[in-house]
């Protein structure tokens, strides 16, 4: 039988992402490499933030008790929540270019049925995720029942749900033509109208009609990094991540963390995080309206200053809770691979029993005392760097508490 070595050390805990490699990635609205999309959960939770707080603890209570919630199944599209996403865009894209004066009265019709088109599977998006079956009740019984168990989300709350999920952070949304991603046949169309329309008004003008209707709004980056429309949705497509690799971890759902799994609400903590940036956006537009409306009133803007100044902790605190949230999904995945070294040692010492017993029944007494030994030694060893884990796991919580108490003594308004 192979010798098992010498006691197994422990994977060394990887190098924390630091508030400040967060704080670049908002600053540049990139995430390096290339970002999965966010999970169905992850984006209800993100979504969830556009509600009021007593409506975001209805949607928070229903997904830990395991009840039904939009899925991106119910879109009838590709690309889940980000599908979605990518149509409101291109819908938006689309009313811009139809708003255009020089767009050729030819070109108009085109544009404007795909515009209808995609409108209409918004229309039937919305049609599912809000009264879609399955989903919340829709009897007077169940209502009822729901209600007395505080997980009823209102129609209303499902339609700012519905429209949060438009919103739902995702990678690289302003990539690629969105006509040409609309299908072939309407560029087809499209390039043969502007064809004949640019024989009449010239090539140049002709070829400006195509790279308007049909190029790319922002080209991809030649890295693969993942872009974002501005460093708030950086943050929160970052902190949604950070939520799928802790929920997709098998170590978080094991009885290892059953202590530190109860300390915190996952979901509440990626829930109030959006609720904060969300509201934190929404006053700094309203800060730069009110800028640019006070023109050369040295008192306002001195004012809008001090205020802005006053922001600048909140965000820095929410970027602190992002970080704890990724120490957080960093520890269990390298859980994950120590309780996988526990396993395979598990199992091999069931070989060694097996073996054991048969060489004893053979007659054969003298046992291997100094690979049961060893082979103890590394199982040891593994629960010891499983403790390890779960001080370092109880820290990176405490952080996520501290940092939600000291929010939640500045809550930002609804």
């Amino acid at each position: 039988m192979t010798d098992p070595g010498s006691p197994h050390p422990g994977p060394r805990l990887p190098d924390p992402l630091t508030p400040s490699d967060i704080g670049r990635w908002c600053e540049k609205s990139v995430i390096p490499g290339v970002q999965p999309e966010l999970s169905d959960d992850a984006a209800v939770v993100i979504a969830s933030g556009h509600l009021s707080a007593a409506a975001r603890e209805i949607v928070v209570r229903r997904m830990s008790a395991g009840l039904p919630v939009p899925s991106s199944t119910s879109i009838n599209g590709p690309g889940g929540f980000g599908g979605l996403r990518r149509l409101q865009r291109s819908v938006g894209a689309i009313e811009a270019q139809l708003a255009n004066p020089m767009l050729p009265s030819m070109v108009a019709p085109v544009i404007r049925s795909r515009r209808n088109t995609m409108t209409r599977r918004l229309d039937d998006a919305r049609k599912n995720v809000i009264t879609g079956k399955g989903i919340f009740a829709t009897s007077i019984r169940g209502i009822r029942r729901e209600r007395r168990e505080g997980v009823h989300l209102e129609l209303i709350d499902r339609e700012r749900l519905f429209v949060g999920l438009t919103y739902t952070p995702t990678p690289n949304v302003n990539a690629g033509g969105y006509v040409r991603r609309a299908g072939s046949a309407a560029i087809d169309r499209v390039a043969g109208v502007v064809g004949a329309a640019a024989t009449k008004a010239g090539i140049d003008k002709g070829n400006r009609w195509v790279s308007e209707i049909l190029g790319d709004l922002e080209t991809p980056s030649p890295s693969g990094d993942a872009k974002f429309v501005d460093g708030y949705e950086t943050i929160l497509f970052a902190a949604g991540s950070f939520y799928d690799r802790i929920v997709r971890c098998p170590a978080w759902h094991s009885d290892h963390f059953d202590v530190q799994r109860t300390a915190v609400d996952l979901n509440a903590e990626l829930g109030d995080i959006a609720a904060d940036v969300i509201a934190l956006r929404t006053i700094r537009v309203d800060l730069d309206n009110s800028r640019r409306a006070a023109g050369f009133d040295a008192d306002l803007s001195d004012h809008i200053a001090s205020r802005e100044s006053s922001l600048r902790p909140v965000w820095t605190e929410l970027i602190d809770r992002v970080a704890a949230l990724a120490s957080v999904a960093e520890v269990v995945e390298s859980a994950a691979i120590e309780l996988r070294v526990i396993a395979e040692f598990a199992h091999t010492a069931t070989i060694d029993d097996r073996i054991d017993r048969l060489v004893a029944r053979s007659g054969e007494r003298e046992i291997s005392a100094d690979n049961t030994k060893r082979l103890t030694e590394q199982v040891r060893a593994g629960e010891d760097q499983l403790r390890i884990y779960r001080d370092v796991l109880q820290g990176n919580i405490a952080r996520l508490s501290a940092g939600d108490a000291t929010l939640r003594s500045r809550r930002l308004p609804e």
